[in-house]
């Protein structure tokens, strides 16, 4: 017995030790930089077939994509060393005049979100599926040809923000001209038991003279204020979610004209935000103050510091920056982005957000271009996505998706 007891202690003993180490390991983590590096890459199927918009790890072991070509959520294993396309689907809808284009997952990874546009003519879709038992709820009601999506960390909300837009809307002859905004559903009772909280729209004229659309969003992790992308207008907009105003008020125009950016993140205490400047080639680095308002502006020039052999060109959408996002160890900060032409993901170290540096990029499409020479990129990369030290992007174009990791993944 007393042997029995003693076995115990020394088996309890030595899990609390094993704990404590790796909790310690952990906190030691010593970044000196990010180094990505591709891993492996799969094609995702035939062109006509698939077509993967954006791409979200669900843990650490599965990914998804959302496939605008069949409508599906399709799911992709991963190790440490590759990734497979698993085989299991959700269909999200079968309506022949719906994209599926935008998804996202919830912190704790219990959540799947999936946004379906009809066109600036109609409504679109939002859907919720539990990640564990693949169970889908909706539709729910959104605006006009919804764009990003985003989950609160505390699974209260679901923010969608709705781009309309005017041209598509005016000359493709709508019965009824929509208008840009944002849907906000409160998600707290249950995916199944979504309930619309706010219809907003956005009315405004940027100081371009173009009409405001939003493009990306990210809520705040606070969950409380909710960022977004004006692209035409070239704006930043945002309001609180818990008193969400009928037509967006706060908005600051961006001071390098030509930014217009897609893809937006916001750090981890709230005080910076980065922005994918699809149009100017830059990544915004934007600094909040206590407020949560932009304080100060800045811009990384991506043309000073892309390798030579990458194929792009330094003109207006000729970077072209999609998604981004914010990553913090060891000390450090990093922002990553997609870029489509180039069919690459960028890094950069912002620690100081005044003084970015450049610190390493890779190829994702399938066909690695620089090997040879004249080589030309054709993945168009869009979806990116960051977990544990590893990386996900996918190449809308080729069809496929790459995985990636950086300097401290085990």
């Amino acid at each position: 017995m007393i042997r029995k007891l003693l076995l115990g202690i020394s088996l309890s003993l030595a899990f609390l030790l094993t704990s404590c180490e790796d909790k310690v390991a952990e906190e030691k983590l010593v970044v000196d930089n990010f180094g990505i590096t591709l891993v492996d890459k799969i094609t995702t199927g035939d062109g006509s077939q698939s077509q993967p918009e954006l791409i979200r790890f669900i843990n650490k072991d599965l990914g998804v994509i959302v496939n605008s070509k069949q409508n599906t959520v399709d799911f992709i294993n991963i190790t440490s060393t590759s990734i497979s396309m698993s085989g299991q689907s959700v269909q999200i809808t079968n309506d022949a005049d719906a994209d599926a284009s935008s998804i996202d997952v919830s912190v704790d990874e219990s959540i799947l979100a999936v946004v379906v546009s009809k066109g600036a003519c109609k409504r679109g879709e939002l859907y919720l599926i539990n990640t564990s038992s693949l169970q889908k709820s909706g539709p729910y009601e959104l605006g006009y040809n919804p764009d990003a999506v985003d989950i609160a960390v505390d699974n209260k909300y679901v923010v969608v923000v709705n781009e309309f837009d005017y041209e598509d809307g005016v000359d493709g002859g709508c019965d009824n001209l929509g208008f840009p905004g944002v849907s906000i559903y409160d998600i707290s009772s249950g995916i199944d038991k979504a309930v619309l909280v706010k219809d907003m729209k956005i009315s405004h004229t940027g100081s371009n003279g173009n009409l405001a659309e939003p493009e990306g969003v990210k809520i705040a992790p606070d969950g409380t204020t909710v960022y977004m992308t004006l692209q035409e207008s070239n704006e930043l907009g945002w309001f609180s979610i818990n008193n969400p105003p009928d037509v967006l008020v706060d908005k600051v125009t961006f001071t390098n004209p030509e930014h217009e950016p897609d893809g937006i993140w916001v750090n981890a205490d709230g005080s910076l935000i980065c922005t994918a400047g699809e149009y100017d080639g830059t990544i915004g680095v934007h600094q909040l103050d206590s407020s949560g308002k932009p304080s100060t502006q800045s811009y990384i020039r991506m043309a000073e510091d892309l390798p030579s052999n990458w194929d792009w060109d330094d003109k207006r959408k000729g970077i072209e920056p999609e998604e981004v996002v914010i990553v913090e160890a060891g000390g450090k900060v990093f922002v990553l982005t997609t870029l489509q032409d180039a069919g690459a993901v960028v890094v950069y170290d912002i620690t100081d957000p005044n003084n970015p540096k450049y610190d390493s990029g890779s190829i994702t499409e399938m066909n690695d271009y620089t090997s040879g020479s004249g080589g030309t990129s054709e993945g168009e990369p869009e979806g990116l996505a960051y977990k544990d030290g590893y990386v996900l992007v996918s190449n809308t174009e080729d069809p496929s998706v790459a995985l990636l990791k950086s300097s401290w993944a085990k």
